[in-house]
């Protein structure tokens, strides 16, 4: 592999994922709630689930989804419903920091982060239309594979992380009660009118 390969493959795939979108809003408020360490949890559910999305792309089958459309509209709707319901308890939520480190908190983070990052049948497409494009049959190695998908993980973790480090930052600037629900419902309505806009969008 050749520098500018490598440089303009990163550079990509870096650009299409820190990009805000649900994910990473996710991230944010995680970090603000629970701060940077906790948000692990977050990257890690969103680092597995772009792994799956991953390897369902290097299968081909993202190509077959996209030919089937109940299959395609069952994942968008769906992940558009969790959005929704993710979005109203954000809106309605009037919880500040939390100090609590249990499994079930870490699991909860990571569980929302997973199904919000495998709700959205786009990154499928996304994937199986970036890989084609620095790989053919000729090339295309276990080795080169491996390396191309363990680099969009670490970057997405990366990424995560860093809206995460964000949110922690920004806590103190909206410990006030006050200004803590305004930022939950932006938030929470934010969540919502995505959500809404994945279940109504045009193929």
């Amino acid at each position: 592999m050749t520098l500018s390969f490598v440089s303009i493959y990163l550079l990509t795939v870096t650009v299409a994922t820190i990009t805000p979108g649900p994910s990473m809003l996710l991230a944010l408020n995680h970090g603000m709630r629970f701060g940077w360490r906790r948000a692990i949890g977050t990257a890690s559910g969103n680092v597995c689930a772009t792994a799956v999305q991953c390897a369902i792309s290097l299968a081909g089958l993202g190509l077959v989804l996209a030919k089937i459309g109940w299959v395609f509209s069952a994942i968008r709707y769906a992940g558009a419903a969790y959005l929704v319901w993710l979005g109203l308890k954000m809106f309605f939520s009037d919880s500040g920091v939390h100090a609590g480190t249990s499994p079930t908190v870490r699991r909860s983070l990571f569980v929302e982060a997973f199904f919000v990052t495998m709700g959205n049948p786009k990154a499928i497409f996304f994937f199986s239309a970036l890989f084609p494009q620095f790989i053919d049959d000729s090339t295309l190695t276990w080795a080169r594979a491996g390396w191309m998908v363990a680099s969009v993980l670490l970057i997405t973790f990366a990424s995560m992380m860093v809206y995460a480090l964000v949110g922690q930052r920004i806590q103190g600037a909206i410990f006030r009660r006050g200004v803590r629900r305004a930022f939950n419902r932006v938030v929470g309505a934010t969540f919502v009118g995505l959500g809404l806009g994945l279940a109504f969008e045009r193929k």
